[in-house]
């Protein structure tokens, strides 16, 4: 009878600690995920605009705090329909890097041209039905380091920003 209640014993004490452990690795989880949502917050209150007609691009700070840092990366045009593909020329006079984007702020940076490179289009025009992308590095108040590609979700830079791409 003893080697009974032994027996029953260790399989409870068992089970009981693996229902510990399972515990603490899905507290473990629940706190990485709301962790990395507290430091995306003011990630996501980052909006680019792109200006189809004005040939512009504009970086929003909806957050209550600054960015200290903003660096327009890179910007794109895409034809949907054939997949065509045209970087984005920045003005050779416009600002790249801007510190610090204050609360509620905004900041326009014109657009040169885009490089289609044919004949048949000026170059400063994208064709009807492209869509237009930027991607902007930045610096939030909590000095983490995110990528934006236009609103899709912000991805966190782990060895800083890149240096912006320069179209020839």
């Amino acid at each position: 009878m003893t080697d009974n209640w032994t027996i029953a014993s260790t399989v409870a004490t068992a089970g009981a600690t693996i229902v510990a452990l399972w515990v603490a690795l899905r507290e473990g989880i629940n706190r990485r995920a709301e962790r990395r949502d507290a430091e995306e917050t003011q990630a996501r209150l980052l909006v680019i605009r792109i200006e189809r007609d004005e040939q512009g691009v504009a970086v929003h700070n909806y957050s209550a705090e600054p960015f200290l840092e903003v660096r327009w990366f890179d910007a794109g045009a895409k034809v949907a329909a054939s997949g065509q593909t045209a970087v984005v020329r920045f003005d050779e006079n416009a600002r790249r890097i801007i510190r610090p984007l204050g609360a509620h702020a905004h900041w326009d940076i014109p657009l040169a041209q885009f490089g289609w490179g044919d004949d048949e289009r000026p170059e400063s025009a994208a064709p009807h039905g492209s869509e237009l992308w930027g991607t902007v590095h930045y610096l939030d108040a909590n000095g983490l380091w995110w990528s934006r590609t236009g609103n899709d979700r912000p991805v966190r830079l782990l060895h800083g920003p890149g240096e912006p791409v320069i179209h020839d």
